[in-house]
């Protein structure tokens, strides 16, 4: 049905027919019948609202911030971007200390057509690659790729795509003494993502 219509009186209505059926099925299992169903879905109703009213403006913690490596550590933060128009993709790779200094940087041209999740797997290979290749022997791999990080850690099996990928880093990581795998958000990705454009 097209138009204008008012939201509060459809729910309503709603909220009013769900009752009735509720306090018959009741009724027909031995319940007790409810009357002025219409004040109770009223209060209901306002209720629900306020609920969601406190939900919506209960402030979220995340981390918006870099966060450094502990002390004789390095993190290397990774990236991937598609370039669809030119079938290319990028990665950037950024290796800081526990003082947030930059030790070295990568970014690197994949000329290989890949879809966004496979340019994510290619970049934590970079990155471990390129960890190895400037001697780093304890670091943490850092990217924003959930599906990686978990397929990595083994938590879930990963997508057929980058199984192959995945496999190669497990065994690249076999020649650092000590790797760890973290996950962030996009925005403290952000110099990775800017060397892999």
């Amino acid at each position: 049905m097209e138009g204008n219509y008012d939201e509060s009186k459809v729910t309503m209505a709603a909220i009013i027919a769900w009752a009735i059926w509720s306090n018959r099925n009741e009724v027909c299992n031995g319940g007790r019948v409810v009357h002025g169903s219409g004040r109770w879905t009223t209060r209901y109703l306002k209720e629900y609202y306020a609920a969601n009213e406190q939900l919506a403006i209960v402030p979220t913690a995340q981390i918006t911030n870099w966060i450094p490596p502990p002390t004789n550590r390095y993190k290397i933060n990774v990236d991937g971007v598609v370039f669809k128009s030119q079938k290319i993709a990028g990665v950037g790779v950024m290796v800081r200390d526990c003082c947030g200094q930059v030790i070295a940087a990568l970014s690197k041209k994949i000329n290989v057509p890949l879809g966004p999740l496979e340019t994510e797997a290619k970049a934590v290979e970079v990155g471990v690659q390129f960890a190895r290749d400037i001697g780093i022997q304890d670091c943490i791999i850092e990217g924003d790729s959930l599906t990686i990080y978990t397929a990595l850690y083994g938590n879930t099996s990963p997508p057929s795509t980058v199984a192959v990928v995945v496999s190669s880093i497990k065994v690249l990581c076999g020649a650092i003494r000590g790797v760890e795998f973290s996950h962030t958000q996009r925005q403290c990705n952000r110099p990775a993502h800017l060397l892999a454009k």
